[in-house]
């Protein structure tokens, strides 16, 4: 038990941000972020046109979501939690992992996890009305895999070079240098005190 409170050095953060009734995901050091929601049945009167239907490749009914968690595999996830609104919780049961999400505190966890699969979970907290639609999917996938997912949503790959960018000087004065940008890629792991 005591690891669970002195969680390994992580390999990667992610935040998730509890709502009603969906979460945010965000990876802080790779700069990708999105919401996810849960994926309703096609025959659902209160799925709007433009939304997807959910599949069986998708998962089991009220546990699919439009944008799963993706994290590599045998790497070590340490997740912050929060909410912004009501209290939520973040509980993947074959991880071992339930974290309450409370507005206005960040909460961690971790979990590794060595075998590739997804992996469902839900909000185990009564947050109001829709609580029993607020699902969690998570998606272990090879590092290579991961890496593409990271580069598909935007994002840049944990180690990946320090980016410079110019920007084109100002037509008001041609002569004026321009300003570089650098972008910080470090993927430091996080310790624990």
């Amino acid at each position: 038990i005591a690891n669970q409170y002195s969680p390994p050095n992580a390999d990667l953060t992610n935040k998730a941000t509890g709502h009603q009734w969906y979460c945010t995901y965000e990876y802080p050091d790779l700069g990708v972020t999105f919401d996810s929601y849960m994926l309703k049945e096609a025959n659902d009167p209160t799925r709007q046109p433009n939304q997807r239907a959910r599949t069986d490749a998708d998962g089991p009914p009220l546990l699919a979501v439009d944008n799963r968690i993706v994290i590599p595999a045998g790497k070590t996830v340490k997740f912050l939690v929060t909410a912004d609104d009501v209290i939520h919780a973040f509980a993947i049961p074959a991880f071992w992992v339930k974290q309450d999400a409370n507005p206005g505190q960040i909460h961690e966890t971790w979990a590794k996890v060595d075998r590739p699969g997804v992996y469902f979970g839900q909000c185990s907290e009564l947050c109001g009305a829709r609580h029993a639609y607020m699902p969690i999917a998570v998606e272990v996938v090879p590092q290579a895999q991961f890496d593409a997912w990271v580069a598909s949503k935007g994002g840049k790959a944990p180690g990946a070079p320090v980016v410079q960018a110019a920007a084109a000087p100002s037509a008001a004065n041609d002569n004026a240098p321009a300003a570089t940008v650098a972008a910080s890629a470090t993927n430091q792991p996080a310790t624990a005190n």
